[in-house]
């Protein structure tokens, strides 16, 4: 018998219907079924072929009987006849529009030579992901795959809401790749607990390499942020796969080589602060006019950076200093390197409740959402504006405006009895603000 030429997913024509795939499956998880639970109503999977190109896929579990056994992680396989329909999901687990069916009249075979890379990583640059253009952007942004060693873990904490009986549970990390770019790492809920468990079996571990697969981005609150893709993404610590040992041996290299770095496990590195969010419902009265609207963030951290005097050896060779005024980030490892800053808005406001006034910060995300104009546009046009102690007068629109505001409380604000909390999030939704209006009624 003659054997089927293999389509490669990149070169499906939606005008075929008879065509041969060859993938493995990178990722695979169950749906229920809407009236049992218990019941697998279908499988979606994520396909990847020879090339690399992922695909997400489903089949009703009605339609797998015949080859259900084979529908398992990192096994390989040959399909025949499946369709091939768009993919609307609001979130997307791989960048392709499209999303395979293994319908009633699809055959689906196991396939015992290997297909594409074990694991299906593809990893993404850290610096691409904190030049992106595009970083107000308004929501997540995914898939991502990156890999970092553990430098530091700023929060792992159970936060409780006491509004709400059920706890979120959440850690959250830094990641450095190779060139000491840093992101933020968020995982929740399982994830979380992974984290965890890691860090009470390996107490003493150190250089420890993180791999988040099928996560997801953004920009938020100064910070790259990563985080977990409901249950789709992939978490490894420390395991035993090429590219971890790979990555593990070049970063130990490193740090081998200079003894100014010094990187240690998760345990030692955990700060294990208080902080709650809570959620106040007040008016925007007026700005912080002792603060500017804007600050100089470092370029590859985002962090605060100054100005400082040093002294270099003169460029034409001659006897002597020249005393030159450079960039200083907050961050050790960025000035390994010259640091360049980018403007950032940070707005700080006045908000009241019948109970009194508190100053809340605002980010750039929040600013250029409820303003609907970009952060290039009022940096270019007020930045003059800061050194007068003005605001631009777009901000006008925030004034007696009333707004639910979600904040954090840390421990700086405890111990020093000070306002100043970070916006996380805001809404002026009518129906959360009539419901909060009603809870907080008696005030």
């Amino acid at each position: 018998m003659e054997q089927a030429a293999i389509t490669l997913l990149n070169n499906i024509d939606l005008n075929v219907d008879d065509y041969t795939i060859r993938v493995r499956v990178v990722r695979l998880w169950t749906r229920p079924a809407f009236n049992n639970p218990r019941k697998i109503y279908c499988y979606d999977m994520i396909f990847m072929d020879q090339e690399g190109t992922k695909m997400q896929a489903f089949v009703l579990q009605r339609n797998a009987t015949v080859y259900e056994h084979l529908l398992k992680e990192n096994q390989c396989l040959t399909i025949r006849n499946p369709s091939m329909g768009e993919n609307r999901q609001k979130v997307k687990y791989v960048h392709s529009t499209l999303k395979i069916n293994l319908n009633e009249n699809t055959v689906v075979e196991a396939y015992t030579e290997p297909v594409g890379s074990e694991w299906g990583f593809d990893f993404t640059p850290f610096d691409s992901i904190l030049e992106d253009p595009d970083e107000d952007f308004k929501s997540f942004k995914s898939p991502i795959d990156v890999i970092g060693f553990v430098v530091k873990s700023i929060l792992a904490e159970v936060k409780s809401d006491s509004n709400n009986s059920k706890e979120e549970n959440n850690v959250t990390f830094i990641l450095e790749d190779l060139q000491h770019h840093q992101i933020f790492v968020t995982l929740w809920d399982g994830y979380a607990d992974q984290i965890r468990a890691f860090e009470s079996n390996h107490p003493a571990e150190k250089n420890v390499v993180v791999v988040i697969q099928f996560g997801k981005y953004r920009f938020w609150g100064g910070h790259v942020n990563v985080s977990n893709l409901y249950t789709v993404t992939r978490v490894f610590i420390n395991s035993d796969i090429p590219e971890i040992v790979d990555f593990k041996k070049s970063f130990v290299a490193q740090i081998s080589a200079s003894t100014s770095f010094g990187y240690s496990g998760l345990t030692s590195s955990v700060i294990k602060s208080p902080k709650k969010a809570v959620i106040i419902l007040g008016t925007i009265k007026s700005f912080a006019s002792e603060s500017t609207w804007f600050y100089n963030a470092c370029k590859s951290c985002t962090k605060k950076v100054f100005t400082t005097t040093i002294c270099k050896e003169k460029e034409d060779g001659s006897e002597g200093f020249d005393e030159v005024t450079v960039l200083e980030c907050q961050t050790h490892r960025c000035n390994q390197k010259t640091v360049t800053s980018v403007p950032r808005i940070k707005v700080p406001i006045r908000v009241q409740d019948c109970t009194g006034i508190v100053t809340l910060t605002l980010f750039e995300r929040e600013v250029v959402k409820l303003l609907s104009v970009s952060a290039n546009q009022l940096l270019e046009n007020n930045i003059e504006l800061a050194g007068e102690g003005k605001f631009p007068k777009e901000f006008n629109a925030l004034l007696n405006r009333k707004f639910a505001f979600k904040i954090a409380i840390g421990s700086y604000n405890l111990k020093n009895k000070a306002d100043g909390y970070s916006v996380s999030k805001l809404t002026e939704n009518p129906e959360i603000m009539s419901e909060l209006d009603h809870h907080f009624h008696a005030c």
